[in-house]
C-alpha cells in the first residue's frame, strides 16, 4: 500500500522539469537542449566569414606581388612576393580545416596546398608552356606548395633565380596562372559562404521528441568530421607522420622530402598555426578579436562530456596546449629535425596521436555525431 502511494514525476535533477518531491519516476522529465543556432551563428559569422576572407586578402595580395615581379624581377620584389606568400600560406591553415560546403564542392585543400610538389610536371609544364589548372591532374603542380618551389628552387641562389624569371617567359606566365587559380577558388569560396550561411546556420533537425539530432550532412556533423579528418590525416599525418617515417611500414625510414614547405623550411610554423587555429575553433574565439564565444567546447560542457572525470573539453585543450609546447622545442626547418632530432621528434608525434580519440572517439560520442570518413593508416 505505501509503494502504491509513492508520489510520481520527474526524479532527473539534471531535467528542467525535476521535482525534489517526486519519488518514482514517471518518465516525464524533460531536457533542454543545446543552443545549436547559437553556436553555428558564433562559428559562422566570428570564425568562417571572417578567416576566409582574411585568406581571400591575402590571395589578393599575392596576386599583385605576383604582377610587380613579374614585371620587374628584382631582389626587392622577389623578397616582397615571397614574404607575401608566406602571409598567404600562413593565413591558409586558418582555413584548411573548413572543407565542408564550398570548400568541400571545389576541393579547395586539394587545389590549394598538395605536397609533395610534383617538380617534374611543374619544370615540364614550364618547358613546353602547357597547363591545364582546371585539371585536378594538376592538384600537385599548382597551388601554394608549387609557389614554394618555384620561389625557392634548389640550387639557384637569389640572382640566379630572378635571372631565371627574365629569362624564361613561360616561368613567369606559370607564376600568374598559379595565384590566379588560387584567386579564383578562394573568391568562390567567399561568395557563396556570403550568399549560403543562413541555410549553414539553421541546418539542424528537430525529432520527434522535441530536440536536436547531429545526423549525417547536418552542420555540426559536417564541421567535425571536416575537424577530425582535417587533423587527423592532414596534420597528424601529413604534417609530421608521413616524413617522420611512422607510417613507412617496417623500415620506418624518414622521408624528410615529404615535410610542408619543403623547399622554403616553412613547416613547423604552418604546423603550429593550423594547431591554433584548431583550437581557437573549437573554444569558439572570434577569428579577428580573439572574443570566447559559444564553442565545441561549450556544447561538450552541456551535455556533461567527461574523460577520467575531467571534462573533456578542458582534456582536449590540454592536449593542444601539450602539443604546441612540444613542437616549440623544434626549429626550421622540420626535415633537418626528423633526420638530426627524430627519437625526440617521435615523442611528439605520440602527443599529437594522444588528441585523436579525444576527438574522433570520446567528441563525437559525446555529441552524437558519427564519423563518416574513412582512414585506413592502420592506426
Amino acid at each position: 500500500m505505501c509503494i502504491s502511494c509513492q508520489k510520481k514525476g520527474c526524479t532527473d535533477p539534471v531535467a528542467i522539469n525535476y521535482s525534489n518531491e517526486a519519488e518514482k519516476n514517471d518518465n516525464s522529465c524533460q531536457y533542454q537542449d543545446f543552443d545549436k543556432f547559437d553556436l553555428l551563428t558564433n562559428l559562422t559569422n566570428n570564425y568562417i566569414l571572417p578567416s576566409i576572407e582574411s585568406y581571400k586578402n591575402k590571395v589578393t595580395l599575392l596576386n599583385t606581388s605576383t604582377d610587380l615581379f613579374i614585371l620587374s624581377p628584382n631582389i626587392i620584389n622577389l623578397n616582397n612576393l615571397r614574404s607575401s606568400w608566406e602571409e598567404t600560406h600562413l593565413n591558409w591553415q586558418d582555413i584548411a580545416f573548413l572543407d565542408f560546403g564550398p570548400s568541400e564542392y571545389i576541393l579547395l585543400r586539394s587545389q590549394t596546398n598538395t605536397y609533395p610538389i610534383d617538380t617534374t610536371e611543374v619544370n615540364n609544364s614550364i618547358l613546353n608552356a602547357e597547363w591545364n589548372f582546371h585539371n585536378a591532374t594538376y592538384n600537385d603542380s599548382k597551388g601554394l606548395q608549387a609557389l614554394d618551389y618555384l620561389l625557392h628552387k634548389p640550387g639557384y641562389s637569389d640572382l640566379q633565380l630572378i635571372n631565371y624569371y627574365i629569362s624564361n617567359a613561360n616561368a613567369k606566365e606559370y607564376l600568374k596562372a598559379i595565384t590566379d587559380d588560387l584567386m579564383v577558388n578562394i573568391n568562390y569560396v567567399n561568395n557563396e559562404w556570403i550568399n549560403h550561411k543562413s541555410n549553414f546556420i539553421n541546418d539542424f533537425e528537430i525529432n520527434n521528441s522535441g530536440f536536436s539530432s547531429n545526423s549525417q550532412g547536418s552542420s555540426i556533423s559536417n564541421i567535425i568530421n571536416a575537424l577530425c579528418l582535417h587533423y587527423e590525416f592532414y596534420v597528424r599525418r601529413g604534417k609530421i607522420g608521413l616524413p617522420l617515417g611512422v607510417f613507412n611500414g617496417f623500415s620506418q625510414q624518414e622521408l624528410p622530402h615529404l615535410v610542408e614547405c619543403y623547399y622554403s623550411g616553412k613547416s613547423l610554423q604552418n604546423t603550429t598555426r593550423c594547431i591554433n587555429s584548431i583550437r581557437n575553433f573549437i573554444n569558439g574565439s572570434g577569428y579577428i578579436n580573439n572574443d570566447n564565444g559559444l564553442g565545441l567546447d561549450d556544447y561538450m560542457n552541456f551535455v556533461n562530456a567527461e574523460y577520467n572525470n575531467m571534462q573533456l573539453s578542458k582534456v582536449i585543450d590540454n592536449q593542444i596546449v601539450t602539443i604546441l609546447e612540444e613542437l616549440n622545442n623544434y626549429n626550421n626547418p622540420l626535415s633537418e629535425a626528423i633526420m638530426n632530432n627524430k627519437d625526440a621528434l617521435l615523442n611528439s608525434y605520440e602527443e599529437l596521436q594522444k588528441l585523436v580519440p579525444f576527438i574522433k572517439v570520446d567528441m563525437t560520442s559525446g555529441l552524437g555525431v558519427l564519423i563518416t570518413y574513412q582512414d585506413n593508416d592502420g592506426d
